[in-house]
């Protein structure tokens, strides 16, 4: 008896030292799980990652940048980036299978398997059961029910404590190849990861990488060069336009340039808002030709206020402000009242523009009606005026007429006689001119050449050679008839 009751005592040590160690390896376990398992998400996470920036690399011609330069230059390179980023993709995509199989398989197995076991409590409630059994009131039937309860409950605690030691002793063996297992399969997926990446990532694909490399270095010296101007031209902005910061600079170091004919910025407007009350509204202004447009906040574009041909401006005096206009602006609209801004020398007067006519001075006219032309356009683009009036040109032997459409009275008659040259356009055949003269276009007597300058919805070129042909045969009557009187 003493001899069993100290093997049970030597058991029930043992037990304790093996169920200690039990609970550290599943402690332990626990942990190196956890570990393994963040390894496994973050493979997983960067696969997904690699495969959406391949995506989006590809997606990069589709996109339209408004400030898109060398677009196709950096397509071709961002295309071939996306190709060598998808196949690491696939090869992140069988790394994580490879972790799925070789090393969260085992430790997972381990962990559910062998480390959660259930205790039953068979045998003590049997026991509990046959311990309340009445001795004064014995009930056969319930007696034996009782006992062979017991029985089988005792039968199966011992078969599972016979299991339980085997499942100890297994244990120290299964902890070793679920520590290293999991180990073995992580080492051997990253193995053959960097096989495949060294198989995919051929000297092609190393020499690409070497030149892109390169190109960045270019384009950071660039940039690095780039801001360096940039901030040195900032510099020099400052220190020009430290005068320009005080409200009333000191003419001497600001002089006022009284040859301006465009002036852009912020003025004050007041209104009123009652019979006796006014307020002040700040606009951007800013002129337009003849022009004097203002734009206000949060509008798209610029309205007219009024046309300063030929118009007079001054400053005044006002109570509630200091100053009322600035002289660069009275300079600028009395240059633009003079018309200065139609002529490329703000000496000279303005062109004469009348009826899209210039009166020409110079001996060369297909030069005379290119310049006309120009200046034209010139001054329809500076006015902002699109508007066109319609007529019908009709050549004869004997004028040129511009007819009315509608009524069909002549607006405009010009003898041939007098038409000197007929030219189109160089570019836009649509347009096309002729210089004529006229006696006693001035004071003195004298002829005056003038261009007049039309758009057609035809050729310019065969209207001018309608017009030269009705002067040949204009010519040609002319030579017939002065042959006839002089037979006569």
């Amino acid at each position: 008896h003493s001899r069993a009751s100290e093997i049970v005592l030597q058991t029930r040590s043992l037990l304790g030292v093996f169920e200690e160690d039990t609970a550290a390896t599943s402690s332990y376990f626990s942990q190196l799980f956890r570990a393994m398992q963040r390894i496994y998400d973050a493979q997983n996470e960067l696969s997904a990652a690699t495969h959406l920036t391949s995506r989006l690399l590809k997606d990069y011609e589709k996109q339209r940048f408004p400030l898109g330069g060398d677009d196709e230059v950096m397509s071709s390179t961002l295309q071939q980036f996306a190709k060598v980023i998808d196949e690491l993709s696939s090869c992140h995509a069988v790394l994580s299978t490879q972790l799925a199989d070789a090393m969260m398989f085992p430790i997972t197995q381990f962990q559910e398997r062998d480390l959660r076991g259930r205790r039953q409590q068979y045998h003590d409630t049997a026991i509990n059961r046959y311990s309340r059994l009445s001795k004064r009131k014995e009930n056969e039937k319930v007696k034996n029910e009782v006992m062979e309860d017991v029985y089988t409950s005792r039968k199966k605690q011992h078969e599972t404590i016979m299991h339980y030691f085997a499942s100890l002793n297994m244990l120290q063996y299964k902890k070793k190849m679920a520590l290293l297992e999991p180990l073995l399969g992580y080492m051997q997926a990253q193995i053959s990861f960097f096989k495949l990446g060294s198989e995919n990532l051929t000297q092609q694909w190393e020499e690409f990488l070497t030149n892109i490399g390169t190109s960045v270095q270019n384009v950071r010296r660039e940039m690095d060069s780039d801001a360096e101007a940039t901030e040195q031209a900032i510099q020099d902005m400052k220190a020009a336009s430290d005068p320009l910061y005080m409200p009333d600079p000191d003419p001497n170091q600001i002089p006022v340039n009284r040859n301006l004919t465009r002036k852009a910025g912020y003025l004050n407007t007041r209104y009123k808002t009652g019979l006796v009350s006014s307020a002040w509204d700040r606009q951007y202004f800013f002129t337009q030709g003849g022009n004097l447009m203002s734009q206000s906040r949060g509008d798209v574009a610029g309205g007219l206020v009024m046309d300063i041909d030929n118009c007079s401006v001054m400053a005044v005096d006002c109570d509630d402000r200091r100053f009322c206009f600035q002289i660069t602006w009275i300079a600028t609209i009395n240059n633009i009242s003079k018309r200065i801004y139609l002529s490329e020398n703000p000496e000279e007067i303005a062109a004469r523009v009348n009826q899209s006519a210039l009166e020409a001075h110079l001996k060369d006219y297909a030069d005379v009606i290119y310049e006309t032309m120009r200046q034209i356009l010139a001054a329809r683009a500076i006015h902002n005026i699109f508007r066109m009036t319609e007529s019908h040109l009709l050549v004869t032997c004997e004028c040129l007429k511009l007819v009315d459409p509608q009524t069909q009275v002549t607006r405009l008659r010009f003898p041939l006689s007098s038409v000197v040259l007929c030219a189109s356009h160089r570019e836009n055949k649509r347009l096309f001119g002729f210089v004529l003269t006229t006696a006693g276009g001035r004071e003195d007597g004298r002829p005056v050449t003038v261009c007049y300058v039309f758009e057609s919805n035809n050729d310019g070129e065969k209207i001018c050679d309608s017009v030269g042909l009705a002067k040949q045969i204009a010519l040609h009557s002319e030579m017939v008839r002065l042959i006839s009187n002089d037979s006569i």
